[in-house]
């Protein structure tokens, strides 16, 4: 028996024949005893039932197995109709369930009801939103990553087939121009891996005590002639009661190498950078990047740490970058049990924060 609507409508005939024969029972004995108890009270002499009395009694005993019988039939009819009622909204949950099953993430179910059952279509239909943009996230990741590998890979093989054809004797700047587009791929790559293995969970953290003022200090001397070369200067606001973070210092260090660079490569030649960091009572440490460039428009801002997002104003100018740098920072951040998140305004610049959780 694998039909829900034939179990409901059975469970209902039970039921309803279950109390359908306890009250007639029940009524019967108690029409039978107070008849009998009435005709007993209207006689002078001792009450001997007699033909009408039965036949009145077999009437009635009659008239309730007819009242039994059609309690059982409107019990089924009603049960059938129930059953369907319960079932049919099942039925599409499991149509619908297939199909996304199927990769059809497009699928949505109707909700009439505030009943358990309309629980349950609400959060498949939420289920399969989420899917659905997972979905879509997951085929624009691969065209993305697609789209940021084929340039730097286009450029590499076309000078190599020069080279190899004779077309044109390599020099030390194409050399250059040629290794500098693999350590880009490099870069790629291992942001890429970096990034999956964050959103997975499976990234392992070696997390010591240490100085988050020494952290900045190494990577803005790591980073310190790109900054020069663009006449870029660096300013630091770091108090010297600053605590001990519990962090991997490998990680960190690249989350400020790509806030650095981020805000080198939005700020104008000639401008300030500031970088700094404060502590609160509550146990974090909170680490600012300011930059004196163009801003976010407010409709990129709930995006600018999601993969391969580069506002459109960007891509106009002609600023370089995969997209990529901001989702690893978020990843890094949030594995070290912290947040991240950004402030700006269209032509004031922006200030990226992030916390950091103090010994």
């Amino acid at each position: 028996m694998r039909s829900l609507s034939l179990k409901l409508t059975l469970l209902f005939v039970v039921i309803a024949l279950v109390s359908v024969v306890v009250i007639a029972l029940w009524v019967n004995r108690s029409v039978q005893t107070e008849f009998i108890s009435y005709c007993q009270q209207g006689c002078s002499t001792v009450f001997i039932m007699g033909a009408l009395e039965q036949t009145f009694l077999d009437a009635f005993r009659n008239s309730l197995v007819l009242a039994t019988v059609a309690a059982i039939l409107v019990a089924i009819l009603l049960g059938l109709v129930f059953s369907r009622f319960i079932t049919n909204p099942v039925r599409q949950l499991a149509l619908s369930a297939k199909k996304v099953a199927s990769g059809d993430f497009s699928q949505r179910v109707r909700h009439k009801t505030k009943d358990e059952i309309g629980e349950l279509s609400a959060s498949f239909n939420s289920m399969a939103e989420q899917l659905d943009k997972k979905e879509k996230s997951r085929r624009q990741l691969l065209a993305d990553i697609a789209h940021e590998l084929r340039n730097p890979l286009s450029i590499v093989q076309g000078n190599l087939e020069a080279w190899r054809d004779g077309v044109i004797t390599p020099t030390s700047e194409q050399i250059t121009s040629v290794y500098d587009e693999t350590v880009l791929l490099s870069r790629l790559i291992t942001d890429l891996r970096d990034l999956s293995l964050a959103e997975a969970g499976q990234l392992k953290l070696h997390q010591t005590p240490a100085r988050v003022d020494d952290l900045i200090a190494a990577e803005v001397s790591s980073i310190g002639n790109r900054y020069q070369e663009k006449q870029v200067s660096i300013q630091l606001e770091l108090p010297s009661d600053l605590p001990l973070v519990l962090v991997d210092s490998d990680r960190i260090r690249q989350v400020l190498h790509n806030l650095l660079d981020n805000a080198l490569r939005y700020t104008p030649t000639g401008s300030t950078i500031q970088i700094g960091a404060n502590s609160s009572p509550e146990g974090w440490v909170t680490v600012w990047v300011s930059d004196s460039g163009t801003g976010i428009d407010p409709k990129d801002l709930p995006h600018i740490f999601d993969h391969f997002h580069r506002a459109d104003w960007s891509r106009r100018q002609g600023y370089s970058g995969a997209g990529i740098g901001l989702a690893v920072v978020k990843q890094l951040v949030e594995a070290h049990k912290g947040k991240v998140w950004v402030e700006s305004k269209p032509g004031s610049g922006s200030c990226f924060y992030f916390t950091l959780p103090a010994v």
